[in-house]
């Protein structure tokens, strides 16, 4: 019998280790998937904001804005029953207006055929809005070409004002709160990573100097981070569109995700000067159908004024 050296049994030995370790890793991550496909996409998360402004009149102290986004209602096609558990939750909230920050298709308009009922049960005190995101342009699909994107956008724009929304593609509204005005201004987004572009923010920001509050909606958040933080007639952006990676890790202390490598802001409340973002996750999901670690979210944001406020 052939005897086996001993340097030979370590390296015997630790192949055998390193065997073991790379089996328990390969149950760990699909064990993580297998989780994120059928518990995590749809382990929905309220985050509550508190916002303070100094500058602001008193009479807008409590505001309260329901930020959504990315509903990419492909993935709710056969879960429908929790996407209106979600809406109904967000109405007893009774929130001031609720917004909502695009990609509400994943390739074409036709995924939201059978959730119009859906978008039309949200309500809120002073309406709800929507601007698309870049998964609305179509481009993703076979109907697409570049001189063809604005007609996508048109018809999920007549989809979503049948639904009650009020659709803002480079345009704003002003809302009246007792004697204070609100504006809401939105943009468009298209293109693809890292070619992505946005729409004209000073067009959508005409005839909002005179507001109290203004609130911008556009859907990537490196918008804010190359324009719109550095304009002093914003006090709040709102964006979606990074879906937080859909993995990583949320702890307190310790955020991590894939996302941040191409997203400087990609999940929470941001400032610069007196002008805040926030990004929210998303609701769906795109690309796999899973999340692991990032869950889905609904953020209630509270404007908040100091005690010794702006008077109006």
């Amino acid at each position: 019998m052939k005897e086996i050296s001993p340097g030979k049994r370590i390296i015997k030995k630790n192949r055998l280790k390193i065997s073991w370790i790379l089996l328990g890793l390969l149950v760990f991550l699909g064990t993580s998937f297998i989780a994120g496909i059928f518990f995590g996409r749809y382990n929905f998360k309220y985050t509550t904001v508190e916002i303070e402004y100094g500058n602001i009149p008193a009479g807008l102290d409590g505001f309260t804005i329901v930020h959504i986004s990315d509903l990419h209602l492909k993935s709710y096609r056969r879960h429908q029953d929790k996407l209106i558990q979600v809406f109904d939750s967000i109405n007893s909230y009774e929130p001031d207006i609720i917004v909502n920050t695009g990609d509400f298709v994943s390739y074409l308009y036709d995924e939201m055929d059978s959730f119009t009922g859906t978008l039309s049960s949200l309500k809120a005190k002073f309406g709800v809005y929507a601007i698309p995101g870049n998964h609305d342009t179509g481009m993703y699909s076979n109907y697409y070409d570049r001189h063809n994107y604005d007609e996508h956008l048109d018809i999920i724009g007549d989809i979503l004002e049948s639904s009650g929304h009020v659709y803002l593609m480079d345009t704003s509204i002003l809302i009246k709160v007792d004697t204070l005005t609100v504006s809401i201004a939105g943009v468009s987004t298209w293109g693809m990573i890292p070619n992505i572009y946005y729409g004209d923010a000073g067009h959508a920001l005409e005839g909002t100097d005179s507001s109290d509050f203004t609130i911008m909606l556009t859907h990537d958040p490196n918008h804010w981070i190359s324009d719109l933080q550095y304009r002093d007639n914003i006090d709040l952006t709102l964006s979606g569109h990074t879906h937080g990676g859909q993995v990583g890790i949320l702890l307190p202390g310790l955020k991590l995700s894939p996302a941040s490598s191409l997203y400087p802001a990609w999940n929470g409340l941001y400032l610069h000067q007196n002008n805040y973002l926030y990004v929210n996750r998303g609701l769906g999901t795109v690309g796999f159908p899973a999340r692991i670690g990032m869950p889905p979210e609904i953020t209630l944001i509270r404007i908040s004024v100091p005690s010794h406020p702006v008077t109006p």
